[in-house]
């Protein structure tokens, strides 16, 4: 690996050290820096060897390093490429006599590094995050909302050159990882693909309501916005603005309030782990700590990654994330709650599989929401998704699920639903044989739920009262809607009930 050098006339500038934050419109350490920025990105080999990300988010991202070179070049510099430990290659440049600019980011696993970070170096603050404010989740909406209304920081027309040398090349990064992209993704990454895609949707806005459920339709007709937001080529306060813009004098008024609200909940959870930074390693409720983690079932977890539950809908989901590395929210929240209350694994392993898919894998709402979904924080509704249910309401004539569970794709829609319950005479003529060329149900999903409703039940009490604790209160970074005074009410009501 090359020795990092830098041209003399280059000395006491001003590093921008870009993490998810890959764009220059929108991006506050780029506009503190000005003039005098000196761009870099840093591949960590922690993260390009973890277990957890799948190449095809690699590739994404070194499409989004590709795509912000561009814009770098068309004000006049570049981003530097450089490889190592991140903090230990920012301090050689500090010792060169550069001041180090960076957006503070805990939505990652390096949480000592973030830490080391903000000691060493200049962070900022402009995402809506509010940061180091303990108590300030009440009036986080009002933060939200200021946030997204205010002015974007501007940027200069142009920079001074960047003399820096490259470490690596984007093709020596992907064959010294190895990197071999194995998914259908949507779209290449980058700033420039962001605002094509924010544009197309918002053109077909009034398809958006109907499609949130469907997982068919929201392949088509969601903005598939996620992973452009996860790694920064745009800003949430950018999509905001622009569907701001376009709701005026529209008929579509609620269809564009709707993605607008989506923006201030996908906000909400990057607050989470900014509160909580351990929410992707444990459950928030320390009642729920390590539940099911010693009944691992390796058949049943086995089954549900590889998408062969005997529940079509479970089973096309799971297929479509691995072959795709997306579905929607409604198919993600159904395969968790199968995954907890049904099939009663530990909540991590599936939060764990579904990171690794992802290409939009965001820690904060992936393992916040699985909590969620596996009921460990202690003060959610316990919706248990019937797959079945699932089927009638959001793939009736079984589209979804015959294009990723191709086996089935001679099934009408009232036997995809229940494939088990057809006569022979029916498997014979599908050809459909159910435990031989489609699996019997794993489990009995009434039964379980059944289960899991009394046993949440009987720990009702103690989750409540677990919220006694001011740093847990804290660290559930709870919406404002929940009232700590009626939650530790309501703890006190409970009876105590014997664990099943």
């Amino acid at each position: 690996m090359k020795n990092l050098q830098v041209k003399e006339y280059c000395m006491g500038r001003k590093v921008v050290w870009h993490r998810n934050d890959l764009r220059l419109r929108d991006n506050k350490a780029l506009s503190e820096a000005g003039k005098e920025a000196l761009p870099v990105y840093i591949f960590d080999p922690e993260w390009l060897e973890n277990d957890l990300v799948s190449d095809t988010r690699i590739e994404f991202v070194l499409e989004c390093i590709k795509d912000i070179n561009r814009q770098y070049q068309v004000k006049n510099s570049r981003i530097s490429l450089l490889n190592g430990d991140p903090i230990e290659e920012l301090e050689k440049l500090k010792e060169k006599g550069h001041e180090i600019y960076f957006n503070k980011d805990s939505n990652h696993f390096r949480q000592k590094m973030e830490k080391k970070a903000r000691e060493k170096f200049q962070g900022f603050s402009g995402d809506g995050v509010v940061r180091n404010k303990p108590g300030t989740r009440k009036k986080w909406d009002n933060n939200a909302d200021k946030y997204f209304r205010s002015k974007p920081p501007g940027i200069p027309e142009t920079f001074e050159d960047n003399p820096m040398e490259n470490q690596a090349s984007l093709d020596e990064i992907r064959e010294r990882h190895d990197i071999r992209p194995e998914k259908k993704k949507f779209g290449p990454g980058g700033s420039e693909e962001a605002g094509k895609r924010l544009q197309k949707f918002l053109d077909k806005i009034e398809k958006y309501p109907s499609s949130i459920s469907s997982p068919i339709k929201a392949e088509k007709n969601t903005s598939h916005l996620s992973p452009y937001i996860r790694y920064g080529c745009i800003t949430r306060r950018q999509a905001y603005r622009h569907a701001k813009w376009r709701s005026k004098d529209s008929e579509q008024t609620q269809r564009y309030k709707m993605f607008i609200d989506r923006l201030f909940w996908h906000l909400n959870f990057s607050q989470k782990i900014e509160d909580n930074p351990d929410l992707f390693k444990e459950s928030v409720n320390p009642v729920f700590r390590d539940l099911h983690k010693e009944k691992r079932d390796e058949e049943k977890i086995k089954a549900w990654k590889e998408g062969k539950t005997g529940y079509p809908l479970v089973d096309a989901s799971r297929r479509a994330l691995v072959e795709t590395g997306w579905i929607n929210f409604r198919m993600r929240a159904m395969c968790a709650t199968f995954f907890s209350y049904i099939l009663k694994q530990w909540w991590k392993e599936g939060a764990d599989f579904f990171y690794k898919h992802l290409i939009d894998a965001d820690v904060a709402i992936n393992y916040y929401q699985w909590q969620m979904h596996s009921g460990l924080i202690g003060v959610h509704k316990h919706r248990i998704y019937n797959p079945t249910k699932q089927v009638k309401e959001n793939d009736p004539r079984g589209e979804f699920i015959k294009k990723y569970v191709p086996e089935l794709r001679s099934l009408n829609a009232e036997q995809i639903v229940k494939p088990w319950e057809m006569s022979e005479e029916e498997q014979r003529k599908t050809g459909i044989e159910i435990g031989k060329n489609y699996p019997e149900p794993i489990v009995d999903h009434k039964a379980e739920a059944r289960k899991a409703r009394k046993f949440f039940k009987a720990k009702k009490g103690k989750a409540y009262a677990a919220f006694k604790d001011d740093e847990l209160w804290r660290k559930a970074s709870l919406s404002p809607r929940h009232d700590r005074e009626k939650i530790l009410e309501k703890a006190s009501e409970q009876k105590s009930l014997e664990d099943y």
